[in-house]
Protein backbone atom coordinates (compact mmCIF):
# COMPACT_ATOMS: atom_id res chain seq x y z
CA UNK A 1 0.00 0.00 0.00
CA UNK A 2 3.68 2.37 0.51
CA UNK A 3 6.81 2.62 0.13
CA UNK A 4 8.77 3.64 2.90
CA UNK A 5 12.25 4.76 2.77
CA UNK A 6 14.62 5.71 6.03
CA UNK A 7 17.52 8.56 4.26
CA UNK A 8 19.51 10.59 5.32
CA UNK A 9 20.21 12.44 2.29
CA UNK A 10 17.02 11.15 -0.15
CA UNK A 11 18.81 9.33 -3.10
CA UNK A 12 16.66 5.95 -1.93
CA UNK A 13 13.68 7.84 -2.39
CA UNK A 14 14.47 9.93 -5.31
CA UNK A 15 15.55 6.71 -7.21
CA UNK A 16 11.86 5.52 -6.07
CA UNK A 17 9.95 8.37 -7.55
CA UNK A 18 11.50 8.51 -10.54
CA UNK A 19 9.83 5.25 -11.20
CA UNK A 20 6.51 6.87 -10.35
CA UNK A 21 5.13 3.89 -8.52
CA UNK A 22 0.84 4.16 -7.70
CA UNK A 23 1.66 3.59 -4.43
CA UNK A 24 2.64 6.66 -1.94
CA UNK A 25 6.56 7.03 -0.61
CA UNK A 26 7.35 7.72 2.51
CA UNK A 27 10.58 9.37 2.66
CA UNK A 28 12.07 9.41 6.60
CA UNK A 29 14.84 11.62 7.27
CA UNK A 30 16.74 13.27 10.51
CA UNK A 31 17.29 16.04 8.42
CA UNK A 32 14.93 19.00 7.81
CA UNK A 33 16.83 20.11 4.55
CA UNK A 34 16.23 16.83 3.05
CA UNK A 35 12.73 16.64 4.14
CA UNK A 36 11.79 19.73 2.35
CA UNK A 37 13.77 19.01 -0.27
CA UNK A 38 12.15 15.65 -0.95
CA UNK A 39 8.77 17.05 -0.66
CA UNK A 40 8.98 18.80 -4.29
CA UNK A 41 9.32 15.15 -5.18
CA UNK A 42 6.71 13.21 -7.28
CA UNK A 43 4.53 11.04 -4.89
CA UNK A 44 6.69 11.57 -1.68
CA UNK A 45 5.32 12.35 1.63
CA UNK A 46 8.64 13.73 3.69
CA UNK A 47 9.02 12.91 7.28
CA UNK A 48 11.40 14.56 9.54
CA UNK A 49 12.27 13.05 12.67
CA UNK A 50 14.90 14.38 14.84
CA UNK A 51 17.78 12.39 15.13
CA UNK A 52 17.08 11.40 18.60
CA UNK A 53 13.70 10.05 18.69
CA UNK A 54 14.78 7.04 16.23
CA UNK A 55 16.93 4.47 17.21
CA UNK A 56 18.93 4.04 14.81
CA UNK A 57 20.44 0.60 15.79
CA UNK A 58 17.26 -1.37 15.89
CA UNK A 59 15.14 -2.04 12.92
CA UNK A 60 12.43 -3.05 14.80
CA UNK A 61 12.35 0.00 15.88
CA UNK A 62 12.71 1.86 12.81
CA UNK A 63 9.82 -0.32 11.36
CA UNK A 64 7.29 0.21 14.08
CA UNK A 65 8.07 3.78 13.93
CA UNK A 66 7.18 3.65 9.67
CA UNK A 67 4.06 2.14 10.58
CA UNK A 68 2.98 4.73 13.15
CA UNK A 69 4.03 7.22 10.38
CA UNK A 70 2.19 5.89 7.70
CA UNK A 71 -1.06 5.31 9.91
CA UNK A 72 -1.01 9.12 10.77
CA UNK A 73 -0.43 10.32 7.67
CA UNK A 74 -3.58 8.13 6.12
CA UNK A 75 -0.51 6.42 3.90
CA UNK A 76 -2.71 3.19 4.90
CA UNK A 77 -5.93 2.83 5.82
CA UNK A 78 -6.18 -0.58 7.20
CA UNK A 79 -3.66 -2.47 10.12
CA UNK A 80 -3.90 -5.52 7.20
CA UNK A 81 -2.20 -3.05 4.55
CA UNK A 82 1.32 -3.65 3.93
CA UNK A 83 4.36 -1.37 3.66
CA UNK A 84 7.56 -1.92 1.49
CA UNK A 85 10.21 -0.83 3.70
CA UNK A 86 13.91 0.08 2.70
CA UNK A 87 16.84 1.33 4.92
CA UNK A 88 20.42 1.42 4.61
CA UNK A 89 23.15 0.14 7.36
CA UNK A 90 25.07 1.78 8.55
CA UNK A 91 22.35 4.10 8.72
CA UNK A 92 23.49 7.31 7.13
CA UNK A 93 25.64 5.47 4.61
CA UNK A 94 24.57 7.36 1.03
CA UNK A 95 23.35 4.92 -1.48
CA UNK A 96 23.74 1.99 0.52
CA UNK A 97 19.76 0.71 1.09
CA UNK A 98 21.01 -3.14 1.76
CA UNK A 99 17.98 -3.80 3.37
CA UNK A 100 14.40 -4.09 2.33
CA UNK A 101 11.27 -5.74 4.30
CA UNK A 102 7.71 -6.05 3.92
CA UNK A 103 5.44 -5.42 7.02
CA UNK A 104 2.19 -5.62 8.02
CA UNK A 105 1.31 -1.82 9.13
CA UNK A 106 -0.58 -3.48 12.27
CA UNK A 107 3.07 -2.99 14.04
CA UNK A 108 5.26 -5.54 15.64
CA UNK A 109 2.80 -8.19 17.30
CA UNK A 110 1.66 -9.17 13.57
CA UNK A 111 5.42 -9.44 12.34
CA UNK A 112 7.21 -12.69 11.80
CA UNK A 113 10.07 -13.36 14.43
CA UNK A 114 12.61 -12.96 11.59
CA UNK A 115 12.59 -9.27 11.37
Amino acid sequence: KAIVSFTVGGSTALRASKKRPDVPILAVSPLMETSRQLALSWGVYPEYTAAGELDTDDFRSMLRTACEIALRKGLVMSVNDLLVVTAGFPFGTPGAANIIRIVPAAGPGHWDASL
